[in-house]
């Protein structure tokens, strides 16, 4: 630490800097050797800033570092649910937001994953998010297999970026009814692959008639653009249902009657359940935290998103045949929720 000192000019200014520093790094060591057992600084990987997932996760993040001194785990965004488990598979370490389908996959290194990542453990399963499709009412469409009777070069719809739920979904769909990205661009349509507030802005100012979104219901982002354009939400018929179904495990779920301005019916769809997901050498006490944190604090979260308000802890155990972090697997065995 002297040659730090040594090295600086003879000004006042520079050696009081000189000063600052060298206490900061006495502070340092200090901590650390006052907290040996401290917990490393930790990201939650969620979803792109201002969206439900994270919101969610900086919640999770709060909770948790109540536990622990320093404030271990961070929620940061993330690209979303297809490529959350790839990134902390290659870079382990970390725990992130996905959908509980492809945390399977990536484990097993199936499509869309190029590889395996054994390591990737589940921590907690939380809300449902329901694939929402907006359609402008002038369409006159009133499902997704509908959009088959359109003429390819007419269809405008705005999707999130690959990764996310909404693209995935979206693929999938067009494909069960026989339509695909490169025949709707090749005939003049589009398909606009952008954050939620930017195709938000293109439904709003009729760039695109179809706004696509995977998101707890109800959706802020979607009560706001039906208010602003006459639309419909569509519902997801049975044949796209069953193609995604068999293919991708995807469950049916339902829209209530009355989520949004003028849905006085129960609208189809289907939808993914996303959890709180890790790798095997995150320490025990950090997602042991993590997961009482959720557990223990749901009227909290409820004040996060009004999507807790259906939703149970015990819930958290379904870690759809993924293997459990040995630090949630001891809470959830603690509270009798799994045997």
């Amino acid at each position: 630490m002297s040659s730090i000192c040594n090295s600086a000019t003879g000004t006042g200014a520079a050696r009081w800097h000189c000063l600052a520093v060298v206490a900061a790094l006495a502070l340092a060591c200090t901590c650390s050797a006052d907290n040996p057992d401290a917990l490393p600084r930790t990201n939650l990987i969620t979803g792109h800033t201002g969206s439900s997932w994270y919101r969610i996760g900086s919640a999770i993040a709060e909770k948790a570092n109540v536990f622990h001194p320093g404030h271990p785990l961070t929620a940061i965004p993330g690209a979303g649910g297809v490529s959350n488990p790839a990134r902390i598979g290659l870079v382990p370490g970390d725990l992130g937001l996905s959908f509980l389908p492809f945390l399977r996959a990536a484990r097993e290194g199936r499509t869309p994953y190029r590889e395996a990542y054994p390591e990737l453990r589940h921590v907690a399963t939380l809300l449902r998010n329901k694939l929402h499709v907006c359609a402008a009412a002038d369409l006159g469409l009133t499902r997704v297999s509908d959009l088959a009777t359109l003429p390819p070069g007419s269809i405008a719809v705005g999707t999130g970026p690959p990764g996310s739920g909404e693209e995935f979904l979206l693929r999938e769909s067009l494909e069960a009814i026989g339509l695909g990205y490169d025949q709707i661009r090749s005939s003049g349509g589009r398909i606009e692959v952008a954050g939620s507030g930017e195709r938000a802005d293109l439904f709003r100012d009729q760039h695109i008639s179809i706004f696509v979104s995977h998101t707890l219901a109800p959706s802020s982002v979607i009560t706001e653009l039906m208010l602003s354009r006459e639309s419909r939400l569509l519902s997801v018929d049975p044949p796209v249902r069953n193609a995604l179904f068999e293919k991708w495990a995807v469950p049916a779920l339902t829209i209530p009657a009355g989520s949004y301005s003028g849905q006085e019916e129960i609208v189809d769809t289907v939808g993914l359940s996303f959890a709180v997901f890790t790798t095997a050498d995150v320490d025990d006490r950090l997602v042991y935290s993590v997961v009482q944190g959720i557990a223990e604090n749901r009227s909290f979260f409820l004040n996060v998103h009004p999507g807790f308000r259906d939703w149970q802890p015990e819930r958290m155990a379904d870690s759809g045949g993924v293997p459990f972090h040995p630090g949630a697997e001891r809470y959830y065995r603690e509270r009798g929720w799994i045997e």
